[in-house]
């Protein structure tokens, strides 16, 4: 039988479950996987990395996907753009697609190890940390910690961010897998992150460069937490000095949390300011609720908290390519933090995050752009297809207060 006939096949049962896809032709189900699947190993022949492309997309057919079907269709998407070293090329994923139907959204060579990293961490959240795509997104980042622990370049100015990122995958990956090679990276990695700390403080570009931001601080909490979650050796005074920081650039009458000084606006990249203003975010301000969560503050009792969320309420997602609010960064970070709160709050910003999200994300029938998203957001030219694609796959599995179960992979 034809690879994509297959493919199809195996994908039709696990889509017919899924109340969002009912609605789908099964022809055109078809035509994806022979986009997606079929031309790709046609091109390549039977190279390592498109069998296991070809093997992932079967395998996330089967069962359950945490985030329902829009999740799988991003995973799918994301499957099919790795590169056989295991890698999301930020610049030149679309090399993976058909030669008259290339994606487009190309994001900078930069941050090669941080958009793996964040396609890894949306395998691995969704209960496919054993499958082959994570296992090998892994086996890439691995290659790329040094001796410090440290993952990833040091020779661009935010390698941080790739490092954080990288650890909380390590983590999230040991808490469901209980690998060794996991929780050696993972440990290695958040030594490296209670190295890099500034004594009292929190983190920014430069490990104990004397400078602080709630952006990367953000990140590394999250990796920490996951590592105390995962049983792991973490920084505990880190998640005090953090919220010391947190406390710092918090503005005590609305809440709002600034990104280096006190109720200061979120940053921008340079030229963006004027297309995607910094008021119609509060990225910052979430962040600094999920630290403080981490730290140990009760969003039941701290007023800060609940200032910070009625901020974030006011600004919920909107998928609106006119005014320059679209901002994944804000989303993701505004989801973490609404999970950990709970309750009505997340219960609004989840129906706006579905509303904004869904109807954003390329159907099937879009050629080699389903399942991904446009990156059309303030950071999309830094991350690109893939950053955007994976953020939003997260997003979507998150849930408040949930563990997840891990799905075995092809041993």
């Amino acid at each position: 039988m034809r690879p994509f006939l297959l493919l199809a096949l195996l994908l039709l049962p696990a889509a017919a479950a899924d109340d969002d896809l009912g609605r789908l032709r099964l022809s055109r189900l078809a035509m994806e996987a022979q986009i997606r699947i079929g031309d790709t190993l046609r091109q390549k022949g039977d190279r390592p990395g498109a069998r296991a492309a070809y093997e992932e997309a079967l395998r996330l057919g089967q069962g359950p996907i945490r985030g329902g079907p829009a999740v799988r269709l991003a995973l799918a998407w994301l499957a099919a753009h790795q590169d056989d070293d295991g890698k999301w090329d930020c610049d030149g994923f679309m090399r993976h697609d058909p030669a008259g139907d290339r994606c487009d959204g190309p994001g900078s060579a930069h941050y090669d190890v941080g958009v793996t990293a964040l396609a890894v961490l949306a395998f691995v959240r969704t209960g496919n940390a054993g499958g082959a795509a994570a296992r090998r997104g892994l086996d890439f980042l691995r290659t790329w910690q040094d001796d410090t622990g440290c993952f990833g370049t040091r020779r661009h100015f935010h390698f941080m961010y790739g490092h954080a990122i990288s650890t909380l995958a390590f983590c999230e990956a040991y808490r469901t897998m209980r690998d060794e090679r996991c929780r050696e990276a993972a440990q290695k990695g958040l030594d490296f992150l209670a190295a890099a700390r500034n004594p009292y403080l929190a983190w920014r570009y430069e490990p104990r460069g004397g400078e602080n931001d709630t952006s990367v601080t953000g990140w590394c909490v999250m990796a920490l937490a996951a590592g105390r979650d995962a049983g792991l050796k973490v920084d505990a005074a880190a998640f005090d000095g953090a919220r010391v920081w947190v406390d710092k650039v918090t503005d005590p009458d609305f809440g709002q949390v600034g990104y280096n000084f006190p109720g200061g606006a979120c940053a921008r990249p340079e030229g963006k300011q004027d297309s995607f203003p910094a008021e119609k975010s509060q990225a910052m301000t979430a962040a600094g609720i999920a630290i403080r969560m981490h730290a140990g503050e009760d969003s039941g009792t701290s007023e800060l908290i609940r200032k910070g969320v009625d901020l974030c309420l006011d600004m919920r997602p909107a998928w609106n390519p006119d005014d320059g609010s679209i901002d994944m960064y804000y989303w993701f970070h505004g989801t973490e933090a609404m999970a950990l709160v709970g309750g009505e709050p997340w219960r609004r910003w989840r129906a706006a995050l579905e509303e904004a999200v869904l109807r954003s994300q390329h159907p099937a029938g879009s050629g080699a752009r389903t399942g991904s998203w446009d990156p059309i957001g303030v950071w999309g030219d830094d991350g690109g297809r893939v950053y955007s694609t994976a953020l939003m796959a997260l997003a979507l599995a998150t849930e408040p207060a949930t563990r997840v179960e891990p799905r075995p992979g092809p041993r």
